[in-house]
């Protein structure tokens, strides 16, 4: 048998999918349901890997210990070696997230990333956002039309991460460009050199933005998250200086850039269902469950990858020690196998909290809470204070593998009557 010809028996001959298709990151769920039925474990060459789109297939490979959350190479993919060497900053410090850690390093790490995102840091949230937000959109209302995308998605969730680490001001643009420049590498639909060259850059800056205020919190700790990691890695568990710094930028991307698409396309279904923004109007309490359900769909984080430990038997398909795996959050959160009426918003259902939306198991999100937290704030004050218009139809998609969400969203904000 040909190369072609193992290739085709591969694939089975499906129709294959390619996630920086326009139409693919617009829509993602209809070729993933159409996977479903056809192949739940389906190799696609556009992609190299292998596509998960089942509800119960995606949750199990989260829980599955032979899959390896170590996943720096699929950025150097087809990488020339020469580039490789200029990008030393992005290969060390992109792989010591502990989203992208596996075995006691992964479980170390977690445990002092779940004691600096406690209890107490969403009542510290919950103390100053509300503050934070109003004047967000004291600044909507000066605006009257404006792009959501920048004057909103761009600023709360950066503000509120400037918050947390005890950052002045001007600090703020490189807290946002850091988040920026990752998330458009490392979650491209099509990873260029200038991408990686450019996240390299932005790293190094940020290092030496922080290496310049830990010894200050050193000598003066606070109740702020970066006290918080310098007492983690002077503690039992010992936290080394550049994996310190490698979760400081997990926590500037994760905590900017998912709540800023999420802002966006959330207040879309809102402002578009009238009954979503009644029920948030009347009863604002159910916020939270509101959101929930709009983080299941349209949902924000499409899909999250890993790689084969070893050889996995998996719906008839035996997926190669080494091999790519596309665990698609997408399909899951729309499979009707689980789902009922999965494109309809229902913050009334039994399995709410079943959302594939922080990905469940050993790499669940640790700052969940600070996500929910600031999306509820913001739609309860906002959708109460204002009237809003999506002033646009069509939308161009940010292009990326792991996020939905838009480059641009033009609003109308307009004062309701008191």
């Amino acid at each position: 048998m040909g190369a072609q010809e193992a290739m085709d028996e591969r694939t089975g001959g499906i129709e294959d999918v390619r996630f920086a298709d326009p139409a693919f990151l617009a829509d993602p769920w209809t070729p993933l349901i159409r996977l479903q039925e056809e192949a739940p474990v389906f190799y696609s060459r556009n992609q190299g890997g292998w596509i998960i789109s089942r509800y119960d297939d995606v949750r199990a490979a989260f829980a599955d210990r032979r899959l390896s959350a170590s996943r720096v190479d699929q950025l150097f993919r087809g990488m020339p070696e020469e580039l490789q060497k200029q990008l030393e900053a992005v290969r060390l410090y992109t792989g010591l997230i502990v989203n992208r850690l596996d075995g006691r390093d992964h479980t170390r790490i977690r445990v002092l990333m779940l004691k600096a995102f406690d209890a107490a840091v969403v009542r510290t949230v919950q103390g100053f956002i509300g503050d934070v937000i109003d004047e967000i959109l004291d600044e909507c209302e000066r605006l009257g039309e404006f792009d959501f995308m920048q004057a909103v998605s761009a600023t709360l969730p950066t503000r509120v991460m400037q918050k947390l680490f005890d950052l002045p001001d001007e600090y703020r643009p490189l807290l946002f460009k850091l988040a920026s420049d990752f998330t458009s590498a490392s979650s491209a639909a099509n990873v260029t050199p200038e991408l990686l060259l450019k996240l390299d850059a932005t790293i190094r800056t940020m290092n030496d933005v922080f290496n310049a205020i830990i010894p200050e919190r050193e000598k003066n700790p606070g109740d702020d998250l970066i006290s918080m990691m310098v007492n983690a890695r002077d503690g039992l568990n010992k936290l080394s200086n550049d994996e310190m710094l490698a979760q400081l930028h997990g926590m500037v991307v994760a905590g900017a850039e998912t709540t800023a698409h999420t802002l966006a396309t959330q207040l879309v279904q809102i402002v578009r269902q009238e009954k979503l923004l009644a029920t948030l109007r009347e009863t604002p309490e159910r916020a939270f469950d509101l959101v929930t359900e709009l983080l299941r769909y349209p949902g924000t984080v499409k899909c999250m990858t890993r790689f084969a430990g070893e050889d996995i038997e998996l719906h008839g398909q035996t997926i190669a020690k080494g091999d790519l795996l596309w665990i698609m959050h997408a399909g899951a959160n729309v499979d009707t196998r689980h789902w009922d009426d999965p494109f309809g918003t229902d913050i009334d259902r039994h399995n709410l909290r079943d959302s594939m939306a922080f990905g469940p198991g050993l790499h669940f999100c640790v700052g969940h809470m600070l996500a929910r937290t600031e999306l509820t704030e913001f739609f309860t004050r906002a959708l109460r204070r204002f009237d809003v218009e999506i002033l646009q139809q069509d939308f161009e998609m940010v292009p990326s593998y792991i996020f939905y969400g838009y480059k641009e969203l033009r609003v109308r904000f307009t004062p309701r009557a008191a």
